[in-house]
C-alpha cells in the first residue's frame, strides 16, 4: 500500500504528534508499505534543545552533560521504505503558514497518486484526519481558562480572537470536520472519548465519520525496573533512594499545568520531590518554587532524549493538566510501573480509572487533593510493585501490534469504499 503520512515536524524529539507520527511510520514501513511523509522538516532540533537546556537552571546543565549526544539524523533511522518530501519552508507559526503548508500538500498528492492520504496535520485533512494534538477549539477554552485571574482570561480571550494564526486553525478544523464531498476526512481518528465528544459536539461529526483509535504504548512492554539506572539518575540532582520523587513531562508548561505541579509538591507533608522534563521559559516557575520554599525541591532537567532514565528515577507521574488529549507521556508512566496523578482533562484518564493506577482530580487547581493522593502513595516496596503492576497492565492494553492492524483495517475500509487511488475532485 502506499501511504502519504501529512505532519508538519517529521522529529520524534517534538513529543506528542511527531513521536507518534515517527513511530507509526516505522511500524507501517517495517510491514511492507510504501510510506511517504510530507512535511516541513526532518530535522531534530538540536540547537534550541540545548540551548534551552543550558539557559533553564543549573539542573538542566548537569542533565544535558550527563545525556550524552542527541539522537543521529533521520536518514540514519529509517528504513528504505520512509521516504520523506519536505514540500515547504514556510515557518508554521502563522495562519499563511498553515495554509500554505496545505496547499502544497494537496498539490503533491496531485502529482503523486497514494492509497491513502493519513493526516496529523489541520493544514489539510487528507483521506483521514488524525488531530494528535486535540480539538483545538477546545484547547483555547481551555488556554482562556487556566489564567489565574479574570482579567488575564479575557485578555486571553481577546488576544485569541485577534490571532491570525488561531483564527486560521479554528477555520481548517471546521474544514477537516465538515462533510468529505466539501473537503472534510473520511474519517476522523480521535484519539480518546474527550475528543470524539468535543467532535460530534462542536462540529456535528456524525458517529460513522469517528474512528476512536487510542494511541498505543511504543515503549518496550513491560518495562523492567533498573535500580542502577534509578540511583546514576537520582544521583545526578543529590537524591537518594529516600527521597520521594514526582516526574512533570511537557514542552507547554501552562497548558501541563507545571504552576500546579510546583504548589502541589510544596504542599505535600511527606515533602516530595519534582523533576521538571520539558522545553519552555522556566524563570517564572523557579522564582514560584523559590516563593514557596520549594527551591531545592523542585528540579528543572530541561527536553531529554533519555526519557527512560527519568521514569525510572521517578515514583509517580504529577500532571496537572488543563488539556491533553489522549497523554502518550500516561501511558509511557505506567509502562515503567508510575501511578499517574493527573486530572479530568487528561484523555487517558478512563485508562487510570479503570485499572487503579493513579489519581484523577476535578480540576488542575486542586492542590489539596493532588498533594494528598502523593503523600497517600505506599512507600513501602509491596505497595508501589503493587501500583506498578496495575499501571503496566494498562499500559499492556495499548500494545502495538493491535493498533497496527485497527489502522491497517481502517485503511482497507476506506479503499473498499474508495477504490479509485486517482480521485482529487474533493482536493
Amino acid at each position: 500500500m502506499k501511504i502519504a503520512l501529512v505532519i508538519e515536524h517529521f522529529d520524534a524529539t517534538r513529543g506528542g504528534a511527531e513521536h507518534l507520527t515517527v513511530w507509526l511510520a516505522g511500524q507501517l514501513a517495517d510491514r511492507g508499505h510504501e510510506i511517504h511523509i510530507l512535511c516541513r522538516d526532518a530535522t531534530p532540533r538540536r540547537h534550541s534543545r540545548h540551548a534551552a537546556s543550558r539557559g533553564a537552571s543549573h539542573d538542566a546543565q548537569t542533565s544535558a552533560a550527563a545525556h550524552g549526544p542527541a539522537p543521529a539524523e533521520p536518514g540514519d533511522q529509517f528504513n528504505a521504505n520512509i521516504h520523506i518530501h519536505p514540500i515547504s519552508r514556510v515557518k508554521m507559526r502563522t495562519g499563511p503558514g498553515f495554509r500554505l503548508f496545505g496547499r502544497r500538500a494537496r498539490a503533491w498528492r496531485r502529482q503523486h497518486p497514494m492509497d491513502i492520504v493519513h493526516s496529523m496535520s489541520v493544514a489539510w485533512a487528507g483521506d483521514i484526519y488524525h488531530p494528535h494534538a486535540g480539538v483545538y477549539a477546545r484547547m483555547q477554552a481551555q488556554a482562556i481558562a487556566s489564567r489565574n485571574t479574570p482579567g488575564g482570561a479575557e485578555f486571553k480571550r481577546v488576544m485569541l480572537k485577534l490571532s491570525a494564526k488561531q483564527r486560521a486553525l479554528l477555520a481548517l478544523e471546521r474544514r477537516a470536520a465538515a462533510a468529505p464531498e466539501t473537503g472534510g476526512a473520511w474519517k476522523i481518528i480521535c484519539i480518546s472519548p474527550i475528543m470524539a465528544q468535543e467532535f460530534a459536539q462542536r462540529f456535528a461529526v456524525p458517529p460513522e465519520r469517528i474512528a476512536l483509535l487510542p494511541n498505543p504504548n511504543m515503549v518496550d512492554d513491560p518495562c523492567p525496573p533498573d535500580p542502577a539506572m534509578r540511583a546514576w539518575f537520582r544521583g545526578i540532582y543529590q537524591l537518594n533512594e529516600s527521597h520521594r520523587v514526582a516526574l512533570f513531562v511537557g514542552h507547554d508548561f501552562r497548558r501541563k499545568g507545571l504552576e500546579w505541579a510546583i504548589r502541589t509538591v510544596a504542599a505535600t507533608t511527606s515533602r516530595w520531590n519534582l523533576l521538571v522534563v520539558g522545553l519552555g521559559k522556566v524563570r517564572e516557575y523557579v522564582q514560584l518554587a523559590a516563593g514557596l520554599g520549594a527551591e531545592d525541591r523542585v528540579k528543572f532537567i530541561g527536553p531529554t532524549a533519555h526519557m527512560h532514565e527519568a521514569y525510572a528515577a521517578a515514583d509517580a507521574l504529577l500532571l496537572p493538566t488543563f488539556y491533553d488529549s489522549f497523554g502518550l507521556v500516561a501511558v509511557e508512566a505506567m509502562a515503567h510501573g508510575l501511578p499517574v496523578i493527573s486530572t479530568e482533562f487528561l484523555g487517558a484518564a478512563y485508562l487510570v480509572r479503570e485499572h487503579g493506577a493513579g489519581t484523577i482530580v476535578p480540576s488542575p487547581r486542586d492542590v489539596p487533593a493532588m498533594a494528598a493522593a502523593l503523600d497517600q502513595l505506599p512507600s513501602d516496596v509491596p505497595g508501589r510493585q503493587r501500583l506498578a503492576t496495575a499501571g503496566r497492565l494498562a499500559a499492556q492494553q495499548m500494545t502495538a501490534a493491535d493498533y497496527a492492524n485497527r489502522l491497517l483495517q481502517l485503511y482497507d475500509n476506506f479503499l473498499k469504499t474508495n477504490p479509485d487511488p486517482r480521485r482529487f475532485s474533493r482536493f
